[in-house]
């Protein structure tokens, strides 16, 4: 590893802060339009990121293997996490949600909803939950429901 001159390491600290701070998890909250209450008990949801699909594969003169991309990736998907309370709200919703047809849509904020430095919209969620692992030895851990979280997403287009 070389050591790097005082002036490099400077230039590099200043080039990084330029960029901006650095996101922290946390800082994020989803709300559910059928379910404006909910998000207190969400631990965790997935964040859409612009990407391609994937790649199409295809061969060039000798038998060189190139790709390009597939079209953009709008259905997008990632674990959720569900805090269930002593009232029961998280099994509630989630009964209440497949009586209302199992399709939900969100805004997911970077902050609060009051106070956020960006939001997206997520349309036609739908949430996959696991089953839970009920552990009656266990008197030291909250009741997560855990599962996949589905939905679309077009950059707020």
């Amino acid at each position: 590893m070389a050591v790097d001159a005082m002036a490099v390491l400077s230039r590099t600290f200043q080039n990084t802060n330029d960029l901006g701070r650095k996101i922290v998890q946390s800082d994020a909250q989803i709300v559910f339009d059928e379910f404006p209450d909910m998000p207190l008990l969400v631990k965790q949801f997935p964040w859409p990121v612009a990407t391609v699909g994937d790649v199409i594969e295809t061969y060039g003169p000798n038998g060189q293997l190139m790709v390009q991309p597939k079209q953009v990736k709008t259905k997008q998907e990632g674990p959720v996490a569900l805090y269930e309370t002593a009232k029961g709200q998280a099994s509630e919703m989630l009964k209440a949600l497949i009586a209302n047809g199992s399709y939900l849509n969100a805004t997911v904020f970077e902050g609060r909803p009051d106070d956020f430095l960006r939001k997206e919209d997520l349309k036609n969620l739908v949430l996959v939950m696991d089953t839970p692992d009920r552990d009656w030895e266990n008197d030291a851990q909250t009741l997560l429901f855990q599962g996949t979280l589905h939905f679309h997403w077009f950059a707020n287009q």
